[in-house]
C-alpha cells in the first residue's frame, strides 16, 4: 500500500473486472486526484471524474456485496464470535489480517490501491495536534488515543492466543501500536454501513468517491434488511415464508403431529396470495423475498441469469464470484444530482459538521451548514446554578441522566417532523422507562449549531431548568410529564429559531412561536442569556489563532495547518453568531 500510481490503478481495475464490480466506463473515469488540479477537493488518493454529463437516477456502479471486507464474512469470523470481538475493532483486525496475506489475499488488488494511512488528526504529530487545542477535534483525539490503546490490548490478547494466525511479517507488525493506528485510520475514513449482517465494511469502489457537503452527485442504494445468519438478500434457507401462515401451520403441525411433507402441502393450500410456487429440483419451496409492491426480488429467471453469468466467467483466475455470492445482493451507486462533464463526482458520507469530517476522514469544509460546537456539561450546570440554585442544577442533572436516550443530539439542519413531535404510546413509554434506567449513567452532548443557535435539546433543557418552581416540581416527579414537555418546548424553539433566521424581529419571532403561550417571556429571556454566556465561555476555550502564527513549509504539515485553521474559523463563526444573536435577544426579553 503505497502512493497511488497508474500501475496500482490498473491492478485495481483488473480486480474489479475479476470480481464483477462493474461501472459505466463511458460515464466515469478513475484518476489519481493530484493530476486534475485545484478543482478536485481531495488531493490524496483516488477520485472519480465525469466523462460526460450525468443525469438523475442514472446507475453508475454495481458492487456485489460479497466483495466487501466485513468482519462477519471474514476468515476470522469464528474467532471474533468465540472471543466476543465486534464492531470497528473486528473490522480493523480483519483488514490487518488481509493486508498481512499480501498477494494471497482475495482483496490484494483492492488493498494495494489504498494509501498507507489516512491523514486523520489522531495520526498527526504533536506540533499539528497543538493547532487543534480548544476545538472539538482536539478533545476527541485525546479521548480516542486511550480508547484505541484499550483496543490494542485486545488485539495483543488475540495474537498471544492464536500465534499461527496473527503472524508478523514485512507487511503487518501485530505488536506495533503505530501499525494498528494506521489501519484504524483507513477503516475510520473508508468504512460504510452495508447491511444488518455485515455492518460497517470496507467497500471497494464506493470509497473512491470523495465527499462534498451539499455537493454530492451520487449515493449508495442497497437492501439493508438481509438474513442475519448468512447475509443473503435472496433465497437463503434461513428465511421464513412471507405469507404469514408459518406460525399457524407450525401450531397445527404440533397439534396433529404431522410430518414435514404434510406441513408443506398444507402451507401450499393456505397460500392464497401466491399464484405459483417456485420450486427447486427436489420439489421444495425456495424461500424468496418480495419488494414493497409484493413482487419477488429474486426469481427463477434471475437465477438462470446468474447461472449463465457464472458459467461464462468461472475460469477467471482470482475471482471470488460464485452463485451463492450473487445471492448476497449488490450495492449500487446511483446519480441523484446531475453532474457536469469534467467535474469530480462526489458521494456524501452523511450530514456531518466540519469537526466530525476532520476527525474521521481528515478534511474540513469551508462552508458547512451542519457545523456545531459542543459545550462542557459542567458549564451548563454552572449556568443553571448561577441563574437559579445549585439544587436546581443537581435536579436537572438527574433528569438529564435519566432521559439521556431522549436527548440524543440532532442538528437543526437535520430536523424532521418526527423528531419535533416525539410522541409515543403508553406501551412505548413503558419500554422506554426500562431503557432509561439502563442508560442512566450516560450523559448526552449539548451544542451550539450553525448558523448560531443552541441545539434544541439544550434550549429545551434550559427552559425546564428556568421554569417556575411549581412547573419544575411537577415535571421532576412525573416522567410522563417530561415526555409531554419535551416535544412542546422543542417545537417552540424550532419555530423561534426559524423566525429569527427569516429576518423577523425578536418580539415577532416570540409571538409567532408562542401562539399557545407554552413558555413565559421571562423564561425565554433567561434561556437566551444563559446561551450567549455559554457561547462566550466556549469561545474563550477555543482561544485565538496565535497557535497558527507560523505557516509550515512542509506540504503535509501545511495541509494539516490549513485544516486546523479552517476548523477553528468554522467553530468561532458559529459561536460568534450565537453570542451576537442571543445577547440581543436576552436584552429584549428580560
Amino acid at each position: 500500500m503505497a502512493e497511488t500510481t497508474q500501475s496500482s490503478i490498473s491492478v485495481l481495475l483488473n480486480w474489479f473486472e475479476e470480481n464483477k464490480v462493474t461501472y459505466n466506463e463511458e460515464a466515469l473515469e478513475i484518476i489519481a486526484t493530484q493530476q486534475r488540479g485545484s478543482k478536485l477537493v481531495c488531493g490524496n488518493g483516488l477520485g472519480v471524474v465525469a466523462r460526460r454529463d450525468l443525469i438523475e437516477d442514472e446507475p453508475l456502479v454495481v458492487i456485489p456485496k460479497h466483495v466487501v471486507i466485513s468482519s462477519a464474512t471474514s476468515a476470522l469470523a469464528n474467532i471474533f464470535e468465540d472471543e466476543a470481538v465486534s464492531g470497528s475493532l473486528a473490522l480493523c483486525i480483519t483488514v490487518m489480517y488481509e493486508i498481512s496475506q499480501g498477494e494471497e489475499s482475495p482483496w490484494f488488488g483492492y488493498l494495494q490501491s489504498l494509501p498507507r494511512q489516512a491523514d486523520i488528526p489522531l495520526l498527526w504529530n504533536s506540533e499539528a495536534q497543538k493547532w487543534l487545542e480548544g476545538t472539538d477535534v482536539g478533545k476527541w483525539v485525546k479521548r480516542d488515543e486511550q480508547s484505541l490503546r484499550d483496543d490494542f490490548e485486545i488485539v495483543q490478547g488475540l495474537v498471544d492466543q492464536y500465534p499461527a494466525i496473527f503472524v508478523t511479517n514485512g507487511l503487518v507488525d501485530w505488536s506495533d501500536f503505530g501499525c494498528f493506528l494506521r489501519v484504524t485510520s483507513l477503516v475510520s475514513s473508508r468504512a460504510f454501513m452495508v447491511d444488518e449482517f455485515r455492518g460497517n465494511s470496507m467497500v471497494p469502489f464506493a470509497d473512491i468517491f470523495n465527499h462534498l457537503t451539499n455537493g454530492a452527485s451520487v449515493h449508495i442504494e442497497s437492501e439493508d434488511q438481509v438474513c442475519l445468519l448468512c447475509g443473503n438478500e435472496y433465497g437463503c434457507e434461513h428465511m421464513e415464508p412471507l405469507d404469514g401462515s408459518d406460525e399457524e401451520d407450525n401450531q397445527e403441525d404440533e397439534e396433529n403431529e404431522e410430518n414435514e411433507e404434510d406441513w408443506d402441502d398444507e402451507n401450499e393450500e393456505n397460500d392464497e396470495d401466491e399464484d405459483e410456487e417456485d420450486e427447486d429440483e427436489d420439489g421444495e419451496e425456495i424461500p424468496i423475498l418480495v419488494d414493497q409492491q409484493g413482487n419477488p426480488a429474486y426469481n427463477v429467471a434471475e437465477k438462470m441469469q446468474i447461472d449463465k453469468h457464472e458459467s461464462d466467467d468461472s475460469s477467471q483466475e482470482g475471482s471470488m464470484v460464485d452463485e451463492a455470492d450473487m445471492l448476497s445482493g449488490t450495492l449500487d451507486m446511483v446519480v441523484y444530482q446531475p453532474c457536469k462533464a469534467g467535474s469530480e463526482v462526489f458521494n456524501t458520507y452523511g450530514d456531518h459538521g466540519s469537526a466530525y469530517l476532520l476527525h474521521r476522514y481528515g478534511f474540513c469544509d469551508t462552508d458547512n451548514i451542519f457545523d456545531s460546537v459542543s459545550l462542557d456539561f459542567e458549564n451548563i450546570l454552572y449556568a443553571i446554578t448561577t441563574a437559579i440554585s445549585e439544587k436546581r442544577a443537581q435536579d436537572m442533572k438527574i433528569i438529564i441522566s435519566k432521559f439521556a436516550s431522549r436527548l440524543e443530539p440532532c442538528h437543526r439542519a437535520k430536523m424532521d417532523s418526527e423528531y419535533l413531535e416525539d410522541e409515543e404510546s403508553d406501551e412505548e413509554s413503558e419500554e422506554e422507562e426500562e431503557t432509561e434506567e439502563e442508560e442512566a449513567d450516560k450523559m448526552p452532548e449539548f451544542s451550539i449549531d450553525a448558523p448560531g443557535h443552541p441545539g434544541l435539546n439544550l434550549a429545551t433543557v434550559l427552559s425546564l431548568a428556568f421554569a417556575a418552581d411549581p412547573v419544575f416540581e411537577q415535571v421532576m416527579e412525573s416522567p410522563a410529564l417530561f415526555r409531554q414537555f419535551m416535544p412542546i418546548i422543542r417545537r417552540f424553539w424550532a419555530a423561534f429559531q426559524d423566525k429569527l433566521d427569516s429576518g423577523a424581529s425578536i418580539m415577532a419571532a416570540l409571538r409567532a412561536a408562542n401562539k399557545d403561550s407554552v413558555v413565559k417571556q421571562s423564561t425565554v429571556g433567561m434561556v437566551c442569556h444563559a446561551i450567549h454566556m455559554l457561547a462566550e465561555a466556549r469561545l474563550k476555550q477555543l482561544g485565538d489563532n496565535s497557535l497558527l502564527k507560523n505557516k509550515p513549509s512542509d506540504s503535509l504539515q501545511r495541509s494539516r495547518w490549513e485544516s486546523a485553521k479552517q476548523l477553528r474559523a468554522n467553530e468561532a463563526s458559529v459561536l460568534q453568531q450565537c453570542i451576537k444573536r442571543y445577547k440581543k435577544a436576552a436584552s429584549k426579553l428580560m
